[in-house]
């Protein structure tokens, strides 16, 4: 409705990965990093949730990716990418309709304003009318336990209530359900509107993520609020040389006002140094992001604090929290939060500043940080997209992308130089646009890499080089980024056929040997032999596995995967077993026997059940791309006391990649420099010289003796010709005297020279 999502070239409708967001929120038993270790403790995945859990993740700038990015239901997408879209909301507001819908036009305005509002409900078929009306009553004791969104509405609708009027809200349950996919609910729904924290959200001032680093010490975001003080102050230090251009605070209460501080020091008694402040209100309870009129420039290294002061509704602050499992569940699960002494202070009247670590206003002492977000973005020259830059294709071509376009900005209080250049000069990349220039504060320049006509002569195998962008002002933002062409597919460099015992490591009843056909109490039973020969490995081959059973794993020795790009697993798989959450079968890759990551596991619904052999296959590449040692295993469990399947089967196990062959061809770094024009040199001449990659140059004339004198030009100069001209002075502005001279061209890897005769 804003017209963001396409404003920024993305395609179709907007979709966003609420996957993504399911497995990272940081509230799960998959992972919160606030916990040691990150796993273990929360709620289950797929199980749990709410619009505060969701703006945590927001707001720290986890997400929101696209759904095309790392939406993945059965396991985890990656946590972060390079290749992530990511969008940031800067504003999450909540409201309430009121009793009496005193408040109802709010939520109207900002309907129309900036589309959906997120709301939920107790579904139930007790509430929810022939015509898809839904009302629950007001003093019906159910608690919300659905999510949907609101996204029109109808003043006059007559529904189950006693008087009229009604949300239209759009449902997740697919177009065969209800209205198409939509349902009204009633004004005057007991929650809808109404449950102070799910009841009506916005998500508002949506953008592509602006900012490089995210300073927060709330991983958790809002849990509770302080009371007790108005002022509270938060300590970071900065990574990196960065401009601090916002601040990301919630307010607690409707109509608060505020003043944001950046301070560069504090000696624990008074914060001094004060760099840039502003003042405001904030209509709506909830999340907001100040831009600083003012950015503040910090060193990596430098220590630098946020200062916030409210007039109501007291201080967000994070800590260890009970959370429903979903809201208004009749059980709730620990979230733990974790904090440092140092890190968030509040100042208490008489008392001065005090170290909010020691608060013992806090239910779980030790854990509380303020809810004060630093927004910052790199200092000097940015680079756009920051990860690599990759082509693919077959032998001989073509390769996609066609182009891959880079822009550069200059991020720095003033303008700096630049230079861009690819080591080593690969024959098969050609690069327009720019590669040095000038780059005023704020200015931008864009370049574009290219495959040519000379990859089509690349034999299979993965070609790398890097590009470099240098502020060769300052050198603040110098980056390189891996440069890599991938031609032709993985090949198998590791196989495991089952005709021998492969010598895996076996947990439980995991073995190798003949199946023999039996199990299949449910789903189907084992094979009798392997998809190619007699043999298998895999768990419990005389039957079905048990109930009640821990997870017992199948594990390779160390596969050498060193050298190799888009590593990728593939096997074949006769599988039987109950759907997750009730038994488990799952596929986990790890570098070091001790963290492991899942790659596959079996789905939440229905049960897995193959009746044949299948092939199936995996990419491990961002596991296992140029790794020494990989290891693979296969789990079994746990399983519980109901139903059981015949578990795995797996033969003509393959690990494939595409091998590193260097660079591929590199150009020849020499400097040609054309005869000077006309020489002998009367009055004004051209000098005319060639580079076949960009380089540092100097353009110098010597006379005979081999003294200095006259630097025509020195810097960074793009691939290609160059031309300039020389009139025959020397560095001194004077003519100089008749005779030979020689002019001199030299690269860092090149040189040339040629006589040239002066006339005065």
């Amino acid at each position: 409705m804003t017209g963001v999502w396409a404003a920024n070239g993305e395609e179709g409708e907007p979709d966003l990965a609420e996957y993504h967001l399911d497995w990272w929120n940081g509230f799960n038993e998959h992972y919160n990093a606030d916990a040691d270790p990150p796993t273990g403790g929360g709620l289950t995945v797929h199980m749990g949730g709410d619009y505060m859990v969701t703006s945590a993740y927001l707001t720290r700038g986890d997400g929101a990716v696209r759904d095309i990015d790392g939406q993945s239901y059965e396991t985890p997408p990656d946590y972060v990418s390079g290749l992530y879209h990511y969008y940031y909301p800067r504003h999450i507001e909540w409201f309430t309709a009121g009793e009496t819908l005193e408040r109802i036009s709010d939520i109207k305005a900002r309907l129309m304003e900036e589309g959906v509002i997120g709301t939920c409900m107790c579904y139930s078929s007790e509430f929810m009318n022939e015509d898809f009306i839904h009302y629950q009553p007001p003093g019906s004791p159910y608690d919300p336990n659905h999510a949907i969104a609101i996204i029109g509405w109808d003043d006059n609708l007559v529904t189950q209530a006693p008087l009229p009027g009604a949300w239209l809200c759009k449902n997740s349950w697919g177009e065969g359900w209800g209205l198409d996919g939509f349902f009204w609910i009633s004004y005057h729904d007991r929650w809808c509107g109404q449950e102070p924290e799910m009841g009506a959200v916005s998500f508002r001032e949506i953008e592509p993520l602006a900012y490089d680093q995210i300073y927060y010490h709330d991983y958790h975001g809002w849990r509770d609020e302080m009371t007790d003080a108005d002022t509270a102050l938060n300590a970071f230090v900065a990574e990196s040389a960065q401009m601090i251009e916002g601040v990301g605070i919630f307010t607690c209460d409707d109509g608060v006002s505020y003043t944001v501080r950046i301070y560069r020091d504090f000696n624990g008694e008074t914060p001094s140094g004060l760099e840039s402040e502003e003042t405001g209100t904030f209509e709506h309870t909830g999340f907001h992001v100040v831009d600083l009129g003012d950015p503040v420039f910090v060193e990596e290294g430098e220590s630098f604090f946020v200062y916030l002061e409210v007039d109501d509704g007291g201080l967000a602050y994070d800590r260890t929290s009970d959370v429903p499992v979903l809201l208004g569940a009749q059980y709730r699960t620990i979230v733990e939060s974790s904090a440092s002494p140092g890190e968030s202070f509040y100042y208490s009247g008489g008392y001065g500043w005090q170290d909010l670590y020691y608060w013992s206003g806090n239910p779980y002492p030790g854990t509380g940080n303020f809810c004060m977000k630093a927004l910052a973005v790199d200092y000097g020259l940015a680079v756009e997209p920051d990860g690599g830059i990759e082509f693919s294709g077959p032998v001989e071509g073509p390769f996609s992308p066609s182009t891959y376009d880079v822009e550069l900005e200059n991020n720095g209080l003033s303008g700096i130089d630049y230079f861009v250049s690819v080591s080593p000069a690969v024959t098969w990349l050609t690069v327009y646009g720019p590669t040095s220039g000038y780059l005023p504060a704020e200015g931008t320049v864009s370049l574009s890499f290219e495959v040519n006509s000379n990859a089509d002569t690349l034999s299979p195998g993965a070609y790398s080089a890097s590009v470099s962008f240098v502020n060769t002002s300052e050198h603040y933002g110098d980056t390189t980024l891996p440069l890599v062409l991938l031609v032709g597919d993985p090949a198998p460099f590791y196989e495991a056929g089952m005709d021998q015992d492969p010598g895996w490591a076996c947990e439980g009843q995991w073995e190798w040997g003949v199946p023999r056909g039996f199990g299949g109490q449910h789903g189907y039973p084992d094979p009798t032999s392997g998809y190619t020969g007699a043999n298998v490995v895999g768990y419990n081959l005389a039957g079905d596995y048990e109930n009640n059973m821990p997870p017992y794993s199948l594990t390779t020795d160390a596969i050498d995967c060193e050298g190799m790009h888009c590593v990728t697993l593939s096997f074949q798989r006769w599988l039987g077993v109950q759907e997750n959450g009730f038994d488990k079968a799952e596929i986990q890759v790890s570098t070091n026997m001790s963290d492991w990551t899942a790659i596959w596991a079996n789905p939440g619904s229905p049960p897995l059940t193959d009746s044949t052999w299948a092939s199936v296959s995996y990419d491990i590449s961002s596991i296992a791309d140029d790794q020494p040692a990989v290891y693979i295993r296969w789990i079994m469990g746990p399983t519980n006391d109901g139903w059981v399947y015949c578990g795995w089967n797996i033969d003509d196990v393959a690990v494939s990649g595409i091998q590193d062959m260097g660079s591929g061809g590199t150009l020849t770094l020499t400097t040609l420099l054309d005869p000077v024009w006309p020489n002998p040199v009367t009055s004004e001449s051209q000098i005319r010289y060639h580079l076949p990659a960009s380089d540092f140059v100097q353009l110098r004339v010597y006379d005979m003796a081999g003294r200095l004198v006259r630097s025509i030009e020195e810097g960074f100069r793009l691939q290609g010709a160059h031309t300039t001209t020389w009139d025959g002075s020397g560095d001194n502005g004077q003519r100089l005297p008749s005779g030979v001279y020689f002019v001199q061209v030299e690269g860092c890897d090149s040189f040339d020279s040629k006589k040239v005769v002066v006339l005065r």
